[in-house]
């Protein structure tokens, strides 16, 4: 009887994932939110949402993943490809639901459309590991202070106002 040892951070699978450019401004732009369903991520987006709209965005309805430590359906990221011009995904704040979330956007940018990956910086090391897994090594995560799961509304929204104003400063 032996031991599979299985090493999460082995050899690229995926290939290389070209990262489409992200917008220099969000005016008419459609933005797609997709949440991965950890604590506060709802509120977040919700932040995010309003946010992006006051830089002249449209969000559509903000979308939730089945699961946080699984990937999204693929049907579900297609969509999003097709319909928005950007997407903004997040919250990562462990490691599994950072690395979900990672994959995620990646698959998303495989697709052609641009996203922008939120997590905290305790599980940046995660998120570049999966990163480089998937093909991106470089990807420029868009890092929140942790913890996140717990914080109060406001300091929830302060957090989505420091993402989006670092990547379109308001005008």
């Amino acid at each position: 009887m032996g031991i599979t040892v299985l090493v999460p951070t082995a050899a690229d699978t995926t290939g290389t994932t070209a990262l489409n450019p992200r917008p220099a401004d969000l005016r008419g732009l459609t933005v797609g939110l997709l949440e991965n369903g950890k604590p506060n991520s709802d509120r977040f987006m919700a932040a995010v949402r309003g946010e992006v709209e006051a830089r002249g965005a449209k969000v559509g309805d903000v979308r939730r993943k089945a699961n946080i430590g699984r990937l999204a359906d693929p049907a579900l990221l297609a969509e999003l490809a097709d319909t928005c011009d950007l997407v903004i995904t997040g919250v990562g704040d462990c490691a599994g639901c950072c690395s979900c979330s990672t994959h995620d956007g990646l698959a998303i940018e495989r697709l052609g459309t641009p996203t922008v990956i939120v997590c905290t910086e305790e599980f940046l090391t995660t998120a570049r590991i999966a990163a480089r897994t998937a093909g991106a090594p470089d990807y420029p995560f868009s890092v929140i202070a942790h913890p996140f799961g717990a914080l109060d509304p406001r300091r929830v929204a302060d957090r989505a106002v420091e993402v989006v104003s670092s990547l379109w400063p308001p005008a």
